[in-house]
């Protein structure tokens, strides 16, 4: 008996060593198993950075995707806002949702009155493009929000928009960051005036005092806000065509002016506008510019400078023209600085062709008219009635004129813009010789 029971003890330490090995495999693989899900777990929800974006708007724990998002219940989370959705009445809740600025997952979270918010800050203060650090609970209700440390900002100008690449970029026009660029993600950067109203980047201006608030994933700066601090706006100069050779200057810096439109582009606020020119003393003007309407600045009013003109001529008893405009040959004369045409006729003489510039308190310009011998009378009309009619390039008038010719030859010819130009030719062949000529312009 006693055999008998040694026997069976050891069989059964046989058969005991003989398991120990299959159930040390045996666990070994279901180690392997466990360990493997485990790691697709972590590696999932650590790729999550770079592997694009995760929605959890309905997570649970037995998801991979819920499971990383699990993971961040009580967490402070990086994050900018995509969307708010203010309650409409007390019987419903605000939500927030937030992109996680570290693996890109879009949480919506709900505001609820054990909701900590940052002092003096309601629902109706976030904004798309607001960067947050927030923590929110397992019934995706937002616990704190908090102001983001690592969320950055600063104001400058010299602002210019890529779009094609995405990127704010500031030039030499900018005060401290000269050369810098970042980047910006179009689905999500806000932009809008200091009083919150929504803009496009199509508003920033390059004079645009802009605020520029972003985040630095460790890998890259990306702004997400932007708001224009300071915007721009035009000064209107009108009557400018009144000012001889005009010079503009604005805050000391001379500014080109296209006469034909004359605003200059400034950022908002007061500026010191002067005005100068050959004719008029320098005109200096505080303006307040605003980005609603131009600042209009009109000159009509603006005193221009005179002189006085004194023709002297070697005949008297002459028809005197200045710009078109008959003059007695004794009368005082006081004119805008500026520059004229001079005109003299006289029968029996050749007519004058010349200019003057007034530039002085005093002016004088010398007439000479020739004596013709011989000569004859040349009537000429043209038509349109503005037309000017020249002879030999000499211009003699407008629509209707009668010269006096010495005997010979002459080309005569009109011009209206617009109108092909007609020419004639004049023969003065007989002293005393009448010669009438008409033309007819036609459009071009």
């Amino acid at each position: 008996m006693a055999n008998k029971s040694k026997n069976e003890l050891t069989n059964y330490r046989r058969k005991r060593h003989n398991l120990t090995p299959v159930m040390v495999t045996l666990v070994a693989v279901m180690g392997l198993f466990v360990g493997i899900g485990s790691f697709s777990v972590v590696y999932n929800y650590m790729m999550a950075d770079s592997q694009g974006e995760i929605t959890t708007d309905a997570f649970s724990a037995n998801d991979i995707a819920g499971q990383a998002q699990a993971n961040l219940i009580g967490s402070d989370i990086d994050a900018v806002v995509t969307g708010t959705d203010p309650a409409t009445n007390e019987n419903e809740l605000s939500t927030i949702t937030f992109k996680n600025l570290k693996n890109d997952t879009i949480n919506t979270v709900t505001v609820t009155e054990k909701s900590i918010m940052p002092k003096a800050t309601t629902i109706e203060d976030i904004m798309t493009g607001d960067i947050y650090t927030y923590v929110f609970d397992k019934d995706k209700n937002l616990k704190e929000l908090k102001v983001c440390e690592r969320a950055w900002s600063f104001s400058d100008t010299g602002a210019k928009v890529n779009k094609t690449a995405n990127l704010i970029k500031f030039d030499a026009g900018s005060k401290e960051h000269k050369d810098s660029s970042y980047k910006y993600d179009e689905n999500i950067i806000s932009v809008r005036d200091k009083g919150n109203n929504p803009l496009t980047l199509e508003n920033i201006g390059y004079m645009d005092t802009i605020k520029l608030t972003g985040y630095n994933n460790g890998n890259i700066d990306k702004v997400y806000n932007i708001v224009i601090e300071s915007g721009h706006g035009t000064i209107e100069l009108r009557n400018l065509n009144n000012i001889k050779n005009p010079k503009i200057t604005v805050d000391g810096k001379e500014t080109t002016v296209n006469l034909s439109s004359p605003f200059i582009t400034v950022g908002e606020g007061t500026h010191t506008v002067v005005v100068s020119g050959k004719n008029i003393s320098d005109i200096t003007r505080e303006v307040s510019v605003t980005a609603a309407e131009p600042f209009v600045l009109d000159l009509s009013k603006v005193v221009v400078n005179t002189g006085a003109l004194t023709v002297y001529s070697n005949v008297s008893d002459y028809a005197l023209y200045i710009n078109d405009k008959e003059y007695d040959e004794n009368q005082s004369i006081l004119l805008p600085y500026g520059e004229y045409s001079v005109r003299a006729a006289k029968d029996g003489y050749s007519n004058y062709s010349g200019s003057v510039t007034i530039d002085a308190d005093q002016n004088t310009c010398k007439v000479n008219l020739t004596k013709l011998n011989r000569s004859g009378t040349v009537n000429l009309s043209a038509s349109p009635a503005e037309a000017e009619i020249y002879i030999d390039d000499n211009y003699v008038g407008k629509g209707s004129t009668s010269v006096q010719l010495a005997l010979g030859s002459y080309v005569a010819k009109a011009v209206y813009p617009g109108y092909k130009t007609q020419s004639k030719q004049i023969n003065v062949s007989v002293d005393g010789q009448e010669i009438n000529g008409s033309f007819e312009l036609t459009a071009e």
